[in-house]
């Protein structure tokens, strides 16, 4: 019995140790064993800048583009979050998650924790995470759930250091000080709100684990898309499936927008949208040519689109 409990005590302590300085590179292959490309040297997947820079380009957070497929065909059911607050919401995000996890504070448990990063020669968390960021990043936080109220994660000039480290905005799940030094700049900011404050009592105890942000599950590596109306984690295995999946229905809807504003009256909203719509042939054939154009226009071969 006794050999019983700790061989328990032992596997509940070793997850927890790992979890206070962040999984290890190991760990993090570990856990995102769909990623079979290139990582970076701290084990998150790398979503190519190439393909970064392509899904700024198109409409990733629809039903149609992403969230739809995630949850339809790969069994994604919570990778979507609403009802932010949006400093500069028209500029959009896109980036790598860089995951943090704050915990509510526990005195014993801060002290071991603020004790051996000052041992290692380390700042206090908030700064020492922000540090480990780099470009192409987005830095995503878990302020204990979700906690404004002494749940500020940065001020305006910790939030032009992570912009300026990263070349993006960051999403808290919680909230930030300053709004008027920081909006500005001009980067997207994703917060549950904002306090007068500094930070509260909470304790840093995770960096580039799973953390959860409202009903997401979010893994470091993810690709991180934000727009006016929310967030949308992918995961970066598909990222590059929805990423021309959204570029064929950005186009789709464009033909249909088109054709509703050249054909006042003419044309039913069910001749193109439900169940019933798209049957005519004729209309087929001109939405696929006119897709089709689209992409060789934007050097993107239809071969591209499969």
């Amino acid at each position: 019995m006794m050999i019983r409990f700790a061989l328990l005590t032992l596997a509940m302590v070793a997850p927890l140790c790992a979890q206070m300085d962040g999984f290890s590179k190991e760990q993090i292959v570990k856990y995102t064993p769909n990623w079979t490309g290139e990582r970076l040297d701290d084990g998150r997947p790398k979503v190519s800048d190439a393909l970064i820079e392509r899904i700024k380009k198109v409409r990733m957070t629809s039903e149609e583009a992403s969230w739809g497929p995630l949850r339809l065909t790969h069994n994604y059911m919570h990778q979507w979050e609403g009802n932010w607050k949006i400093l500069n919401p028209e500029k959009g995000l896109v980036g790598r998650a860089f995951t943090v996890q704050y915990l509510p504070g526990r005195p014993e448990v801060a002290k071991i924790i603020e004790d051996e990063a000052s041992a290692k020669g380390l700042s206090q968390h908030n700064v020492r995470m922000m540090d480990m960021l780099r470009p192409g990043d987005v830095m995503v936080v878990d302020m204990a759930g979700g906690r404004v109220v002494d749940g500020v994660i940065a001020g305006d000039n910790l939030a032009v250091a992570v912009w300026a480290r990263t070349g993006n905005g960051f999403v808290v799940n919680g909230a930030i000080r300053d709004q008027e030094g920081i909006e500005p700049h001009g980067f997207p900011v994703y917060i549950k709100g904002v306090w007068p404050g500094v930070f509260g009592d909470l304790m840093l105890t995770g960096i580039n684990v799973p953390i959860r942000i409202g009903d997401v599950t979010v893994m470091p590596g993810d690709l991180v898309v934000g727009d006016r109306e929310g967030v949308t984690f992918v995961p970066p295995n598909l990222a590059e499936e929805l990423a021309v999946n959204a570029e064929m229905y950005d186009l789709a809807d464009e033909w249909r927008m088109k054709k509703f504003i050249d054909n006042p009256g003419t044309i039913k909203p069910s001749d193109l949208y439900g169940r019933n719509s798209m049957r005519d042939p004729a209309m087929q054939k001109e939405c696929a040519e006119f897709v089709n154009r689209q992409l060789k226009e934007k050097g993107l071969s239809e071969a591209d689109q499969k």
